[in-house]
């Protein structure tokens, strides 16, 4: 999580996003593992070595603590949590119905 914050300030979160699920659930990779990570991140096109520094920064810790505040408080339990027009979904197996509900605001 504090590889999403520091991705944001980078400007590559989607990309980080759509690559650290694309490793976890698509080409699954023991990603606690410190090298696989790093070799993921690379493979992916995102720069490793200033992603994985940055988790580091007191600020990227500070920011996450408050988004993971702001987090529970909203309910979310876990990750991937969407949250669309006030409703909430967990889990991978619902983003067909977070698709249906975005489609349904428009």
């Amino acid at each position: 999580m504090r590889g999403a914050v520091a991705a944001q300030m980078l400007g590559v979160f989607e990309l980080y996003v759509d690559e650290i699920y694309r490793h976890m659930w698509v080409d699954p990779k023991k990603m606690d593992d410190p090298e696989v990570l790093r070799a993921a991140l690379q493979e992916s096109g995102l720069d490793a070595a200033r992603l994985l520094d940055l988790t580091q920064d007191p600020d990227v810790k500070s920011r996450l603590m408050e988004n993971t505040r702001r987090s529970v408080e909203l309910g979310s339990f876990g990750a991937p949590t969407f949250y669309v027009g006030g409703e909430i979904f967990f889990g991978k197996d619902r983003l067909r119905e977070v698709e249906e509900a975005i489609a349904g605001l428009r």
